[in-house]
């Protein structure tokens, strides 16, 4: 990580609350917030990342697309996608979300660029009982991010994330199409992590293409406590 990018994750994090984690185990419900963004200057060293064909096979196979409403707003969306209204899920519109200031410095700097901004609340069962949560797919200026969420509790909240994000942008010099343009192919940035988090923590999973601050809020409770 290049010292612009941890003073930047620092600085944002400096909210973090020391709340302690909930020892009551019984389901609840919490509010969760994600806020996903691009790094413009992606610090990987030129690293070759594999091509995720998981998606481009189930197309050949039949299967049935999830393809994003285009009047819907990427970043901040106020209705879920067809799949996932028969989930036990409300999705909190985007005045309400608590993460509006780090949103904001995110769009200033010019390294960065925000994806999706979006929350919901559910009620949180434990590991054995949580089900992953499909994201509604987003396309934004030649990039495309989809992917699932999964949070769980047991003596602390456990979040699993599995983002998918692919950048149809092509090179300037178009070098990429000139060797053989038969054989470019586009990769696609998987960020598979699990973190085990206290609520009201702000946490911030990386990648070098693309990071993540994520907030879990017990329902009724103070967010800024």
């Amino acid at each position: 990580m290049t010292l612009p990018r941890l003073l930047l994750v620092l600085a944002l994090c400096m909210k973090m609350s020391p709340a302690l984690a909930d020892d009551n185990t019984e389901p609840r419900q919490y509010d969760i917030e994600l806020l996903i963004f691009q790094h413009l200057n992606p610090n990987d060293g030129g690293e070759a990342w594999p091509i995720d064909y998981s998606r481009w096979l189930e197309a050949e196979t039949g299967a049935p697309e999830n393809t994003p409403d285009a009047a819907t707003d990427p970043l901040s969306p106020s209705h879920p996608p067809e799949d996932n209204t028969k989930k036990p899920v409300q999705w909190i519109p985007p005045q309400a979300l608590q993460l509006q200031a780090e949103a904001g410095a995110l769009r200033r700097a010019p390294g960065y660029r925000v994806l999706q901004h979006l929350g919901w609340r559910q009620t949180v069962l434990d590991r054995n009982h949580a089900r992953p949560l499909d994201l509604p797919a987003t396309e934004r200026r030649g990039v495309s991010l989809n992917g699932s969420v999964k949070v769980a509790v047991e003596r602390y909240l456990h979040l699993y994330l599995n983002l998918h994000m692919s950048d149809t942008n092509l090179p300037e010099s178009g070098d990429a199409f000139d060797s053989d343009p038969v054989q470019f192919e586009l990769p696609e940035f998987r960020l598979d992590q699990h973190r085990r988090m206290r609520s009201r923590e702000l946490h911030y999973f990386d990648h070098p293409r693309f990071g993540v601050l994520a907030r879990i809020t017990p329902v009724n409770a103070d967010p800024d406590h």
